[in-house]
């Protein structure tokens, strides 16, 4: 047997496990006991043990984490786990700054706020208190100061239709932007070029904004340009004039020969040729049925008509031999204060639109086929006056009268608008831009025989209702002579309805043996 001290010192010597443990508390209970069969036993089982049993496996190491670059912080070398619920509230939602009410705000109070933000808070305030006593005033001023408004023609001051802050050059320049804004380009280009035909006449013709639409096509039919000048020789004729009088000469004696040889020569019988054999006659292109035959263009400033002459230098073709290029209508004019272009088919005239309207330049139609006037209602002293005018000298029934005007809207808001900023208006421009047209054009459509309105339109919605487009006709009514003549025929036609069968058929006899 074994001492207690080699016993010891054999147990220790043994690999630590459960059962090594387990052994240790049992050897030493027989000890106490003294039964050594049973730790003989458990030491050779505990052996058997610690020599079966497998080595642990090596631990893995965490990688190295790698050295952060100086613009980053460094990371922590913990693995990340998942987000947790804070984490994922925190990243997802944005920071709110305490001017829009974040979480910061609503757990600071009121009073640090305001201090805080005293700034801000003092001018939104200052900005709502302006706002509201600009639009009380302003209400304040419309009730107890209504807008000045005047029937048409009944107005302070008669318009003249010029400006006066600014040259007839600039003012035509400035218009080309704000047409082309407000749509009225489009307007001019569809009454031009699809509302006008054969003999026109244009009243407040301006610059002649208008004539870049025209179909001038049959007016400038034949016309030809100037020839270039040709080089002359150093003795004053140059040589290819004397060539092509040789050619001309030579021609002529060739023509002569040839018909001296066809008088001598026998007829040949004529012989009908078969029907696909004659050759068809050049078709001959009908002219546009928008085209003009005739323009006259009148108005009563003269630095106005300069630039119209301008205008159709470089837009009609063919005019640069007959209009210079800086024109001048009073250089141009003749006595009667015309100037006629294209022989005497194209007429600008320096006239009144008040007093009564030229005729046409031929001599064959004494009226017009269309009359155009674009922004003219609102520059002259009576507007139905200038509209009977018109309707004197128009077509009856085929002819058309055609107005594009500006004036008051369908909204009242928008017409206040127009009659507060009248007179200004008037101080710069020259005319009245508040005129009902509608109420014009209905009244001229009272007070002249024959005159209605086939279409009043308010186009385009940017300019809210303040342009008109009217197209107006005349019908041909009769006069009271006329009437009186015609009732007594009908009379004498429903007296002989109702005569007796006897003198109806002698009065019918009659008539078949004149007849035989």
């Amino acid at each position: 047997m074994h001492s207690g001290g080699q016993l010891a010192r054999k147990i220790t010597m043994q690999p630590v496990c459960v059962s090594g443990i387990a052994m240790r508390v049992a050897v030493q209970g027989c000890r106490r006991g003294g039964n050594s069969l049973r730790l003989a036993g458990a030491e050779r089982s505990c052996r058997r043990f610690a020599t079966k049993r497998a080595p642990p496996p090596p631990r893995k190491q965490p990688p190295a984490t790698p050295k952060p670059l100086p613009f980053k912080p460094a990371e922590s070398a913990k693995p990340k786990l998942g987000p947790t619920p804070t984490s994922r509230s925190k990243q997802g939602a944005a920071p709110r700054s305490s001017s829009r009410g974040g979480d910061e705000d609503k757990k600071r109070p009121m009073s640090e706020l305001v201090r805080n933000r005293w700034f801000p808070l003092f001018g939104a305030g200052a900005a709502a208190m302006c706002v509201g006593l600009f639009t009380v005033s302003l209400l304040t001023y419309w009730k107890s100061h209504p807008a000045e408004h005047w029937l048409p023609g009944q107005e302070p001051a008669t318009p003249t239709g010029r400006p006066s802050i600014q040259s007839p050059r600039e003012f035509d320049q400035h218009l080309d932007k704000s047409e082309w804004r407000y749509g009225i380009t489009k307007l001019r280009r569809r009454i031009a070029s699809e509302m006008a035909r054969g003999h026109v006449l244009e009243v407040a013709v301006g610059t002649g904004r208008n004539f870049d639409y025209y179909d001038w096509s049959v007016i400038t039919e034949g016309l030809e340009s100037a020839k270039k000048e040709e080089k002359s020789s150093w003795f004053g004729w140059s040589g290819s004039d004397a060539k092509d009088q040789a050619k001309e000469k030579s021609v002529e004696g060739e023509k002569d020969e040839k018909q001296k040889g066809e008088e001598k020569k026998p007829l040949p019988p004529p012989t009908a040729q078969p029907p696909s054999q004659v050759k068809p006659k050049a078709q001959i292109k009908p002219p546009n049925k928008n085209a003009l035959f005739s323009f006259t263009g009148l108005d009563i400033s003269p630095p106005m008509l300069d630039l119209a002459l301008t205008r159709i230098r470089q837009v009609v073709p063919h005019m640069e031999d007959q209009v210079p290029k800086k024109p001048t209508f009073a250089a141009l004019a003749s006595g009667n204060e015309a100037v006629t272009l294209a022989n005497d088919r194209i007429r600008i005239l320096k006239a009144d639109a008040q007093v009564p309207l030229p005729t046409p330049p031929t001599s064959t139609p004494q009226k017009y086929d269309t009359i155009i006037q674009t922004f003219g209602l609102c520059s002259v002293k009576d507007p139905v006056l200038l509209l009977s005018n018109m309707a004197a000298i128009v077509k009856p029934d085929t002819g058309r009268i055609v107005l594009l005007e500006h004036g008051r809207s369908w909204w009242g808001l928008i017409n206040g608008l127009l009659d507060r900023s009248a007179r200004e208006h008037f101080e710069r421009f020259g005319c009245w831009w508040n005129r009902d047209i509608e109420v014009v054009v209905r009244a001229a459509e009272r007070a002249v025989p024959g005159l209605e309105v086939l279409r009043l339109e308010r186009p385009g919605w940017v300019t809210l209702g303040t342009h008109v487009l009217v197209e107006m006709r005349v019908r041909d009514v009769p006069s009271p002579a006329a009437d009186k003549k015609k009732g007594r025929e009908e009379a004498s036609e429903a007296q002989k309805s109702t005569t007796s069968w006897w003198p109806s058929f002698l009065s019918s006899s009659d008539e078949e043996k004149k007849d035989s």
